[in-house]
Order: C-alpha cells, then sequence, then structure tokens
C-alpha cells in the first residue's frame, strides 16, 4: 500500500479499511507512506508494518496547476534528479518487501518505480488521483483555462523525465504520460457524479466511497429549526459565520476538527460543538443540509442521503466537486469564503425546495448501491491479481 502525495489522513484510513480485510484473508500486507506521525496515529495497533516513502517534501511553489501532469512536475517529477533518486529508492524497497501487488494512492513515482518488475498494480483513489487513459488530459481549471499550449508542453516535459530516468534505470520506455496508468487496474471510490474525469472514462465501474471510520452519534441543539451539519477546516471569516449561526432560527452542529479554542465560547441554544469524530451514517439522515470546507466522502455521503449542501472549496479538487455539486443542483458553492455568501446560500439550500430534490434525484439512482461492496470489490481484485501473478 504506496501513498507519496496529499496530506493529512484522507489517504491512510481508506487504504486502513482496503487493508484489513486483505491481512485477514492471510496476506501480507505493507504500508509505504508520505506521512509517519500520520501512520503511527491511523496504523497503530493494526499489526500492519509501514516505512517512509520516497516522497518531495518541498513546497512546490506552484501558484495555479491546470492540469494532472502540471501537478506532477510541481511535486513528485519537479527535478530529474531527484526522481532518479526517489525511483531508486522506491525499488530498493519493492526488493526488500517483494510485492506481489502494489496498491498505489496518489504514489505517481511508486508506480513509475514499477515498470518492469513482474509486480501486478492498482491505482485507487476517488478519481482526483486516478486519471484517466486519455492524451492529452485537460485542463482541470474549465472555468479558467491554461493555453492549451502549456498543458500540451507540461504533458510532453513530464514524459520526456519520466524516460529520461527510466532510461538511465534500464526500464521500459512511455509512449505517452498517460502510459504511466494504464497498464494499472483502477480501483475508483467514488461515483460518476462526482468523478471529474466521468466523460473521459469509458466503460469505469464506479464502486462508491468506502465505509466511513465512525463516531459519536450527533448530539443536535434542542428546539425547532432546520438541523445544519457544519464540518471542515478554519477559515479567516469562520468567527464571524459561527457567531451569525449561533443566533440563528436554525440548529447548527459544528464539527471541527482544528478550532481555536477562544471559539468555544460561540455556543448557543441553537449552536453546538462536537468534540470527536460524529457518525455520517446518523448525521446524513438527520440533518437537512451540510456546510463543508473539504472531504470527498462527507460530500458523497451527504448526496447518497439525498441532502443538500453548501460547500467552501479551498483547494483544486474541491472545487471540482464544487462544480459537480452545483451542476446536478444539488447544493450550491461559496467559494469567496465570506460570511454573508456562506449565509445567504445556506438560506437559499434550506428555503428553496428543489437543492433537496436534485440531491435525493441522486440518492435515488443509487438506491441499491451496497456500502460493503467497495471494499468486497477491491479485496477480490487484489486476491485476483495476486493469483495471477
Amino acid at each position: 500500500m504506496a501513498w507519496e502525495l496529499g496530506a493529512g489522513y484522507g489517504h491512510l484510513g481508506p487504504l486502513l479499511t482496503l487493508a484489513r480485510p486483505l491481512k485477514a484473508a492471510g496476506h501480507t500486507v505493507s504500508f509505504v507512506v508520505r506521512d509517519v506521525v500520520a501512520a503511527e496515529a491511523i496504523l497503530a495497533g493494526s499489526g500492519i508494518p509501514y516505512y517512509p516513502a520516497p516522497a518531495n517534501f518541498l513546497p512546490s511553489g506552484a501558484s495555479t496547476l491546470h492540469s494532472y501532469p502540471q501537478i506532477l512536475l510541481s511535486t513528485a517529477f519537479n527535478d530529474e534528479a531527484e526522481l532518479r533518486a526517489r525511483l531508486r529508492a522506491w525499488r530498493s524497497l519493492f526488493a526488500v518487501l517483494k510485492p506481489d501487488v502494489l496498491v498505489a494512492d496518489h504514489a505517481p513515482t511508486a508506480l513509475l518505480a514499477a515498470r518492469g518488475e513482474s509486480m501486478r498494480t492498482v491505482i485507487t483513489g476517488n478519481g482526483f488521483v486516478v486519471p484517466p487513459d486519455a492524451s492529452p488530459l485537460p485542463d482541470l481549471r474549465g472555468w479558467a483555462p491554461a493555453e492549451p499550449k502549456s498543458l500540451e508542453d507540461a504533458e510532453a516535459q513530464a514524459l520526456e523525465r519520466m524516460n529520461h530516468v527510466a532510461k538511465t534505470l534500464g526500464m521500459p520506455p512511455l509512449l505517452r504520460f498517460a502510459d504511466l496508468y494504464a497498464g494499472a487496474a483502477p480501483a475508483l471510490f467514488t461515483f460518476h457524479e462526482l468523478d471529474n474525469y466521468a466523460a473521459l472514462r469509458k466503460g469505469a465501474e464506479y464502486w462508491g466511497t468506502l465505509p466511513g471510520p465512525g463516531g459519536a452519534l450527533p448530539r443536535w441543539p434542542e428546539g425547532p429549526g432546520k438541523r445544519v451539519f457544519f464540518y471542515g477546516q478554519p477559515f479567516d471569516s469562520l468567527p464571524e459565520v459561527l457567531q451569525s449561526l449561533a443566533t440563528a432560527r436554525h440548529r447548527s452542529l459544528i464539527y471541527i476538527p482544528k478550532l481555536a479554542p477562544e471559539l468555544m465560547r460561540l455556543a448557543s441554544p441553537q449552536l453546538v460543538f462536537a468534540d470527536g469524530l460524529q457518525d455520517m451514517a446518523t448525521v446524513t439522515r438527520e440533518c437537512d443540509a451540510a456546510v463543508m470546507t473539504n472531504g470527498h466522502s462527507t460530500v458523497a455521503a451527504m448526496l447518497m442521503a439525498g441532502k443538500p449542501m453548501v460547500l467552501l472549496p479551498r483547494h483544486l479538487e474541491m472545487f471540482l466537486i464544487a462544480r459537480s455539486i452545483e451542476e446536478r443542483g444539488a447544493g450550491l458553492s461559496a467559494p469567496a469564503l465570506k460570511r454573508e455568501g456562506i449565509l445567504g446560500k445556506l438560506e437559499r439550500v434550506l428555503g428553496e425546495p428543489r437543492f433537496a430534490e436534485k440531491a435525493q434525484a441522486v440518492a435515488e439512482r443509487h438506491r441499491d448501491w451496497d456500502p460493503m461492496s467497495p471494499v468486497q470489490n477491491f479485496t477480490a481484485l487484489v486476491t485476483r491479481l495476486a493469483a495471477e501473478r
């Protein structure tokens, strides 16, 4: 299980969910992780060993990235000599761990290092980190597109850099950038409605999101008023937003893991703070709407429960998710992160029935989806690949 790019627990938690049934079935599972401190928090007690990933930990310095090749050029593939060193390190890990199957979650250098090796490969993630078999890859910022030539140049540069290093290490060359992923089996843990590459995937199989980690049952403020779940990371206008919600007619449950302690004083009969992870199955069933800054899985959970939302995107992946929600009429986006915009859009989402109706229509299309099927499908895939090897 390899994780190379990205931050937080959003990669490790799902990988552990996938690893447990494999370990229980008798497979030997190892993790190679970008963040060993996060790994200690998530994997401690699992009985699964983990090792530090040969990753680029320097900030990219890029302000606006428009395509997946540009993302890699500013991170994992930022320098040819460093890429070569990281590839050697990955191959050294392969020599020690001797994997039959490599599961890559946002781990492009691990995938590149696996070229020419006998192991089978799986790319897993929520769609954003699983590019389609297409060339060239599209501009991810369709609302403010870059010059097409700049995207073509970035893809050509990334391909050239990979091939220079591959030649040095005696690895087979790539004919196009997409070849990096073309030989791996995809495990798409998302829904068609949330996949920013959906139009380019031919015959894609969407398994849906993985089961959540569970949590405490929500304790909503008592009294009348609709229930609003507020989840995510702090932002500049958050104190003003919370102050307004504390006196609003709605009942708000706030879960912000990194909330400044002084903001807890804003608790009121209309606003309560959760002090730990919440059980999303119960939250999505009981709430009327959500306001969230991040989280593909939480957005998907709300959508599958037919609940409308206001999204507060802060990075490219969340912008794309927010656009998908708006295009389907299941919610609104407030990218400026201003108090007036957030509260005004929350009033619309709660007051205009069309938002809930559109969200419920999406949920209805997936009413036969089994939340346990993603893990079962993945276990069957990895078991089959290991046996074929």
